[in-house]
């Protein structure tokens, strides 16, 4: 009777009595072993029940749908024209643009990436890791051990295409990315959403549920305070910076030099006052996604070099660029900064470089460099002024990004290399 009794036992959920191997064994928290109290069955039974709870799509009564979905505008300047370089498009809209921190390298909004070598264009094929995503090996220009270096990395697909095509609404927590139909070859940009943890298991169980993964649900996900950071709330939306910027997040520090370069960036852009002590910046604009201060951090705590005193840049990479965006802003020092500041509203209406000296009846050629100005010499007409200023300017924009060329990422140092100074500028 003994040995019968220890060889069952009474299962505390279901009531039954059974044999003790359909109970599981655990150690205790002294390693003791001992069976659980109810069954296994009873056990897998809870547990689905429990899973199934967690996992069951509801949404707010009250959702709003404050984020929808977008893509970043791109510049042509970046585009490479494949007719003439043997690639036959995926689609009528597949376009490969220039990867700015990448040598020679370029990314279609397909997932395709080309590199320029041996004097031609060359399609990648890349590889797959262990979890079958697409990468592809290229070289980043990164500061190492005090100056700037390529260095050979892993340049994933889908994270890439978010990057480079996609508005993502929260860098910072939207690490994950959902393929549509759980189709992980599909690198198309249209069918890859940027999600956090939280979101991307909700629409995973339901699309294994249910098949479903529209952009109309999985937007809904994306909106849910539910799904949503523990940091998020409604009022961090609030456009409170020019009714355009908002924080993105609770935990904003107000006096860090990451807000104060994001709220300088803003106010430059979009305060009338501000513009009529700096009329130059009339016209200029903020990218949908910098907007969004906890954004803007996550690409300045990229950038910024540790130590280093460095200016926010938004028309050196890209001539006359009006738009301050991860793809057209550079830190540089402030010496370099200086370098590019046209003054077009001290100058009246002579070219860029050229003033008139009424005693001598003569046009000066000067330019301006650290708050001094460099005088170039005189000339009988404002065109012969302005020639001298084009020849001088550039070679000494080129001068300096030598002396700094250890200082600055290449892509700053290339596009001084190849500054041209127009008249009408």
């Amino acid at each position: 009777m003994n040995t019968e009794v220890s060889q069952t036992k009474i299962c505390k959920k279901c009531g039954r009595l059974l044999p003790i191997e359909k109970f599981r064994l655990v150690k205790g928290q002294f390693h003791n072993p001992y069976y659980l109290g109810q069954c296994r069955e009873c056990e897998y039974k809870y547990q689905r029940e429990y899973l199934e709870e967690k996992n069951k799509i509801s949404f707010s009564d009250d959702l709003e749908i404050l984020i929808q979905r977008h893509y970043k505008e791109i510049k042509s300047e970046r585009i490479v024209d494949i007719s003439n370089i043997k690639i036959i498009p995926l689609g009528t809209d597949e376009v490969f643009v220039k990867l700015m921190d990448y040598k020679n390298a370029w990314l279609s909004n397909y997932g395709r990436a080309i590199r320029f070598s041996d004097d031609k264009y060359n399609l990648l094929q890349g590889s797959y890791d262990n979890y079958g995503a697409l990468r592809y090996s290229l070289k980043k220009n990164v500061f190492h051990n005090g100056k700037w270096i390529y260095k050979s990395v892993p340049l994933y697909a889908a994270k890439a295409v978010v990057e480079e095509f996609i508005v993502n609404p929260d860098k910072e927590n939207n690490v994950y990315i959902w393929h549509s139909g759980y189709d992980k070859q599909d690198y198309y940009y249209r069918n890859l959403y940027p999600l956090n943890q939280e979101q991307y298991r909700m629409v995973k169980n339901h699309f294994n549920k249910t098949g479903d993964d529209s952009e109309e649900f999985i937007l809904k996900v994306m909106n849910d305070i539910r799904y949503k950071p523990d940091d998020w709330s409604k009022r961090t939306m609030e456009p409170v910076m020019c009714g355009v910027g908002y924080r993105g997040s609770e935990n904003v520090d107000c006096k860090s030099e990451s807000y104060l370069k994001w709220h300088d960036m803003i106010n430059r852009c979009y305060n009338t006052k501000f513009h009529e002590r700096q009329p130059q910046y009339r016209g200029c604009s903020v990218c949908e996604e910098w907007l969004n201060y906890s954004n803007f951090k996550v690409w300045y705590d990229q950038n910024k070099i540790p130590g280093m005193s460095l200016d926010l840049d938004k028309d050196i990479l890209f001539k006359g660029n009006k738009v301050y965006s991860p793809e057209t802003c550079c830190f540089v020092p402030h010496a370099i900064n200086t370098l590019f500041l046209s003054k077009k509203a001290d100058r009246g209406d002579f070219p860029i470089g050229v003033s008139y000296e009424k005693d001598k009846k003569k046009y000066r050629a000067y330019m301006s460099f650290m708050g001094e100005q460099i005088k170039i010499g005189t000339y009988d007409t404002a065109e012969s002024a302005f020639a001298r200023y084009k020849e001088y300017k550039e070679y000494f924009i080129k001068d300096v990004a030598e002396q700094y060329k250890d200082e600055i990422p290449y892509k700053v140092y290339e596009a001084m290399m190849n500054w041209k100074i127009e008249i009408d500028d």
